[in-house]
C-alpha cells in the first residue's frame, strides 16, 4: 500500500541486543573488578521481582567501567536511556536518539510538507485505511515512548474494524500462554515501559489474541534478513495458517515495518510478511517525524509542520485521493506534536493518552538516596509492570504520576527492593 513521497534512509534496525556472545566478550576482558555483563543484565533477579531500580542504579554506580570497556561502551548509553525511559525520565528518549548511533542529520532550515497534503488525526486514517486490508504494521521508536502514546486508541478503533490479533516484536512466548493477564519483567524487553504495558492491558480487556512472533535464533553468517524472514514466517505460521480470515496489528521496531526493500539487500519484515501471504499491508512509519534534542536533528519537514502548527495532535498528511504522505518503504508517516512538560512529565500523557496528573503523595517521598514511585492496578502484584512510575530524589521537585482515571495502590521501593511505604490514591 506503499504510497511514498519522501525518499529517506531507514534507521538502524533495533537495539543489539545480543546478550549472550557479549556477556562472553566481556568476562574476556582484563580489567579491575568482576567481568561486565552485559549492561541490561545487571541486578536481573531483582528486577523480576518488580524492581527495575534496583538494575539502573547498579548501571549508575558501573558507569565508568562501562564506558571505559572496549566491548559496552558503546551499548552502554543506549541501555542506561532506555532504563531512564522505561523509569518516567522525561528527556531520556531524545538523549538516545543523540547518541552516535541514533542520531540523524536533519541539517538546517525546514522543506514545506508537500502541497496538496492536509494534517488528520492518526488514528482516523489508520482506521479508515485498515478497512482496505487485513494487516497494519505499525514502526514504533523504541527510544521514544509517545511514539506508542496512540497504542491503546489505535487497538480500540481497529478492534472496532475487526481486527482480533495483536503482534508485537518485543513479545516473549510468556505472554501467548493462557493464564497470562498482565505484563511482568519478563514479557519482553520494551514491555517495561509502562505505556507499552498499559496497551497490552487494554489489548487484554478488549479480547486480542497475543502472538510472539520474534526469533533468538542466528542465521547464517551475512545473513542480514535471517531475523526478519523468521519473523514473518512466525506471523503466518501463528496467525494466517491458522485463521485464514484473520485481520492483525503488528507493534514492530522501526525499519522492520517496512514493505518495500531498501537498495542494500536487506528484507524487512513486512516486506517478507507481503510476499508470503499475498496481503498488502498498512504500513506506519513513527520515528522520523518527532522531537529530537536538537532541530539540527529533525527531519526538514517535520521542522516546516510544526513550526507552521499543523501536528496538534499525531498527524498523517492525507492528499485529495486518500494517499498517505510516506516514505519510500512505509506508507505513512505519524508526525508527532512537540513535547512540553506538564509537572514534570511529557504533555502527551495527557493530550494523547488522557491521563491525570497526581502529585507523588508528600509520605512516599524520600528522606534519603533514590526512590521508585510505583502506580499498580489495586489486585496486580508488585512483580506487575506497573501503569505509571517515577523517579524521586532528595533535593529535586517531585514529578507528577500521570494515572488514567481510576484507583491504585503506589509505592515507594529502593534500589535494595526495600518498600519504604504505600498509599492509595484516586484518579478522577
Amino acid at each position: 500500500m506503499v504510497n511514498g513521497r519522501i525518499a529517506v534512509a531507514l534507521p538502524l534496525v533495533g537495539l543489539a541486543l545480543c546478550a549472550g556472545s557479549l556477556v562472553e566478550l566481556g568476562r574476556a576482558q582484563a580489567g579491575v573488578g568482576e567481568p561486565l555483563p552485559f549492561p541490561g543484565l545487571l541486578k536481573r533477579a531483582e528486577r523480576e521481582r518488580g524492581n527495575p531500580l534496583a538494575t539502573y542504579a547498579a548501571l549508575l554506580e558501573l558507569a565508568d567501567r562501562y564506558r571505559k570497556s572496549d566491548v559496552f561502551a558503546g551499548i552502554y548509553e543506549e541501555v542506561r536511556c532506555n532504563y531512564e525511559e522505561f523509569l518516567g525520565v522525561p528527556d531520556a528518549g531524545e538523549m538516545a536518539m543523540a547518541l552516535p548511533a541514533l542520531r540523524a542529520a536533519g541539517g538546517t532550515g525546514a522543506s514545506p510538507v508537500p502541497e496538496g497534503f492536509e494534517p488528520q488525526h492518526a488514528v482516523a486514517v489508520i482506521a479508515g485505511a485498515a478497512e482496505r486490508t487485513r494487516v497494519v504494521i505499525f514502526g514504533e521508536e523504541h527510544h521514544l515512548p509517545q511514539t506508542r502514546s496512540l497504542y491503546e486508541a489505535l487497538l480500540r478503533a481497529l478492534w472496532d474494524k475487526g481486527y482480533r490479533y495483536l503482534a508485537a516484536e518485543t513479545f516473549s512466548t510468556e505472554v501467548t500462554a493462557p493464564e497470562f493477564t498482565v505484563c511482568d519483567y519478563r514479557s519482553g524487553y520494551y514491555t517495561m515501559d509502562p505505556v507499552f504495558a498499559s496497551a497490552v492491558r487494554a489489548a487484554r480487556k478488549l479480547g486480542y489474541k497475543l502472538v510472539s512472533y520474534d526469533t533468538s535464533e542466528r542465521g547464517p553468517a551475512g545473513d542480514a534478513s535471517f531475523r526478519d524472514r523468521t519473523q514473518a514466517e512466525n506471523l503466518k505460521k501463528r496467525v494466517f495458517d491458522a485463521d485464514r480470515d484473520a485481520k492483525l496489528l503488528v507493534f514492530a521496531g522501526r525499519g522492520h515495518a517496512a514493505e518495500v526493500p531498501p537498495a542494500d539487500g536487506w528484507t524487512p519484515m513486512a516486506s517478507v510478511l507481503k510476499k508470503i501471504t499475498g496481503i498488502d499491508p498498512l504500513t506506519i512509519y513513527a520515528p522520523t517525524m518527532s522531537q529530537r534534542k536538537t532541530p539540527a536533528e529533525e527531519h526538514p519537514i517535520y521542522r516546516d509542520a510544526t513550526a507552521r502548527n499543523l501536528v496538534r495532535w499525531p498527524t498523517i498528511f492525507v492528499d485529495k485521493d486518500a494517499a498517505c504522505l510516506g516514505s519510500g518503504n512505509c506508507d505513512a508517516y505519524v508526525f508527532w506534536p512537540r513535547v512540553a512538560l506538564v509537572e514534570g512529565r511529557p504533555d502527551w500523557l495527557v493530550k494523547t493518552m488522557g491521563r491525570k496528573a497526581i502529585a507523588a503523595p508528600a509520605e512516599l517521598r524520600p528522606e534519603h538516596g533514590l526512590v521508585l514511585l510505583q502506580a499498580f492496578l489495586p489486585d496486580e502484584p508488585v512483580s506487575a509492570v506497573p501503569v505509571d512510575q517515577i523517579l524521586l530524589r532528595v533535593g529535586e521537585s517531585a514529578p507528577a504520576l500521570m494515572l488514567p482515571v481510576g484507583v491504585f495502590r503506589v509505592r515507594a521501593v529502593d534500589s535494595s527492593g526495600k518498600e519504604h511505604a504505600a498509599v492509595t490514591v484516586e484518579a478522577r
